[in-house]
């Protein structure tokens, strides 16, 4: 008997809804109606961002109940388990289901990006002011346009930087949010930030928990269990998606070869590469190449 939890897919919600997609990257819903929503608990297997433009929505994220009015935003991150969805008559509002891959790719490069990380985990409701909303409607309306758009040569490049751009907006909106909140953070969410910062620095020289919590004058043992509390990931789990990440990007995009990336960063060979890139990939660097 399999007991593993369910998980919400972009291939998952293709097959159960009507939607727009660009392969199994991404993910567009017009009519949140017309979903079918999971009857038990699911985990993201995507990231979600939803706008309720009508109505309400209530659900629970990691079993902690949220309630959605009109004018709110929805953001929810790979790994949290979500439930009890249920839908006023009246809502109205539009999904975006982003894949972790295509996020990672999308996000190369941008500036702050550990503030979506953990926005996405203090924040999961926000409001919007109606210039703000209508911003966002703006995007998601041209990045919906762009995905029709199939004969586009640069279609894919197209939404991708539509994207972008759209995040730096709602950058915009998670920072004003942040620096209006009432309370300050707590420690356990300052721990994160700055850890974030350090590995954004740091992951390609450094990938031991424990000179992350030296340089944080902090234990390994209760950096661990800070980290774990605030974002239920791992230290490891974290330094290991900066790393990932940048072993896509230049598989992909650079000309070097195996062995000079293993260089670049500061892996002790390329075969020691190679181990940790299938075993968090599942192929070999070679195999990813050349998909």
């Amino acid at each position: 008997m399999n007991n593993e939890m369910p998980i919400i897919t972009i291939a998952s919600i293709k097959q159960a809804s009507s939607c727009l997609n660009l392969g199994d990257d991404l993910a567009l819903i017009d009519d949140v109606k017309s979903m079918v929503l999971p009857g038990e608990a699911k985990r993201l297997g995507c990231f979600v961002f939803a706008f309720c433009d009508k109505g309400s929505v209530s659900y629970d994220i990691d079993t902690i109940p949220q309630r959605v009015d009109a004018g709110h935003c929805i953001i929810m991150s790979v790994g949290q388990v979500i439930s009890n969805i249920k839908l006023s008559d009246d809502c109205e509002g539009r999904t975006v289901f982003m894949s972790q891959q295509y996020a990672q790719e999308v996000l190369t490069g941008m500036h702050d990006l550990s503030s979506i990380f953990l926005f996405s985990r203090l924040h999961p409701v926000f409001s919007m002011d109606r210039q703000e909303a209508r911003s966002i409607l703006g995007f998601y309306l041209l990045i919906r346009q762009k995905i029709s758009e199939t004969t586009h040569r640069f279609r894919k490049d197209t939404v991708k930087a539509l994207i972008q751009a759209f995040l730096y907006d709602a950058g915009n909106i998670f920072w004003k949010v942040f620096n209006n909140e009432d309370e300050k953070n707590t420690r356990n969410e300052e721990i994160f930030m700055q850890f974030i910062e350090l590995v954004e620095k740091h992951f390609k020289t450094e990938r031991r928990v424990t000179w992350y919590a030296l340089q944080m004058h902090i234990t390994p043992k209760y950096l661990s269990e800070t980290i774990r509390k605030v974002s239920r990931q791992t230290p490891g789990e974290w330094i290991d998606s900066y790393v990932m990440l940048e072993l896509r990007v230049l598989l992909r995009t650079s000309p070097l070869s195996i062995k000079e990336i293993a260089e670049q960063m500061h892996f002790p060979n390329q075969s020691f590469l190679g181990k940790y890139f299938k075993q968090h990939a599942g192929v070999s660097p070679k195999e990813y190449r050349k998909h």
